[in-house]
C-alpha cells in the first residue's frame, strides 16, 4: 500500500518527504516501546518503605473525628529489601476502596483492582508491613522465597488511610520480586 501511495506522488523529492513522514514517527514509536520494556524495572529506585513513610508521616488531616484517605500523586517505584514472613490475608475493604480510587484517578481499568486480592506480611528492618501483592506473584513467592529469607521487592506507593482512633495505614503494592 505504501508503494502505491509513493507512485502516485510523482517527484523523487515528494517520495522522500512522504516516506520520511511515515517512517520517522513509526521508528520513534518503536524505539519508545522498546525503551519502555527494557528499562521498566530499572526505573525502580533502591530505597526503603520507611523513607516513603517518613516523607508522608507528618501529613495532618484537618478533622480528627473523620476518616480520611489520601492518594499519592507519585508512585515512588522502589526496589526494597524485604524479609518474607509467609503470612497473608485478603486485602481489607478500606484498602480495596483506596486501591479503587487510586486506579480510577490514574485512568486504569477497573480490573486492576482484581490484580491485588491479597496482602502479605513482610519485614523491613524491625518494622512489619502488609503489602498488596499482585495475583500472579502469590503462587511463585512462597516457592522462590522461604519464610524468614530476604529478597528484593518492586514496590509502588498508592496512598494512606486514617480511621478515627486508629493508626495511619499505608497502601503499598508489589509488582515483581527478585528471589535470591
Amino acid at each position: 500500500m505504501l508503494a502505491l501511495v509513493l507512485e502516485t506522488l510523482g517527484s523523487d523529492e515528494m517520495k522522500t518527504r512522504s516516506l520520511s513522514l511515515v517512517c520517522i514517527p513509526a521508528f520513534a514509536l518503536a524505539m519508545y516501546a522498546w525503551g519502555q520494556s527494557e528499562t521498566h524495572w530499572e526505573g525502580y529506585k533502591r530505597r526503603t518503605l520507611q523513607s516513603i513513610i517518613e516523607m508522608f508521616g507528618d501529613e495532618e488531616f484537618p478533622d480528627s473525628s473523620k476518616n480520611y484517605a489520601s492518594l499519592s500523586g507519585e508512585m515512588f517505584p522502589s526496589k526494597v529489601k524485604l524479609v518474607y514472613l509467609a503470612k497473608s490475608r485478603p486485602l481489607p475493604a478500606n484498602k480495596k476502596e483506596l486501591l479503587t480510587s487510586w486506579t480510577t484517578s490514574r485512568g486504569r481499568p477497573a480490573t486492576t483492582v482484581d490484580l491485588f486480592p491479597t496482602e502479605v506480611l513482610f519485614r523491613e528492618g524491625t518494622d512489619e508491613h502488609r503489602i498488596a501483592v499482585q495475583k500472579p506473584l502469590l503462587a511463585s513467592l512462597p516457592k522462590e522465597v522461604k519464610r524468614g529469607k530476604s529478597f528484593d521487592g518492586y514496590i509502588i506507593f498508592m496512598g494512606t488511610i486514617k480511621k478515627v482512633g486508629e493508626q495511619k495505614e499505608w497502601l503499598f503494592a508489589m509488582n515483581e520480586f527478585d528471589a535470591p
